[in-house]
């Protein structure tokens, strides 16, 4: 198993790895995510196929820069293997180096996979009440 930051030139590698999200990554969008800076794509690979993949947003502000973790999948034949949860510890080790200064995700209570995952993978989660979403369509 191999986990890799994604770097423009694995544009190949980024639309396979969208693909395990239920998306579609145009194969003219890829070099423009890769070439941005604060997108973060990492992989994990297993003989070369692309079985794991996270997709961030690194958000600057002027107490902290923080990582903001979007997407986190696996392929369905790799699931529960440790896959997301090393690539989770690399991002939390590059946050180490001085990156970013925090990285967060969302997910639902009621997603016992991904809280048994974070929860594994060191995240902390808040008191129940205490995040609040609003969404502005």
């Amino acid at each position: 198993m191999e986990i890799r930051r994604l770097q423009p030139g694995d544009e190949d590698l980024l639309i396979e790895a969208v693909a395990l999200t239920d998306e579609d990554c145009p194969s003219e969008a890829a070099p423009g995510h890769l070439a941005d800076k604060d997108l973060v794509c990492i992989v994990g690979l297993d003989a070369g196929e692309v079985v794991g993949f996270i997709y961030g947003h690194i958000l600057r502000r002027f107490e902290a820069t923080s990582l903001f973790i979007y997407s986190v999948d696996t392929a369905p034949t790799h699931q529960r293997q440790g896959i997301a949860k090393s690539m989770l510890q690399a991002l939390a080790a590059e946050g180490r180096t001085g990156r970013w200064d925090e990285m967060f995700v969302f997910t639902n209570r009621s997603n016992a996979a991904a809280m048994a995952l974070y929860a594994s993978a060191g995240g902390v989660s808040p008191p129940p009440d205490d995040v609040v979403m609003f969404d502005f369509a």
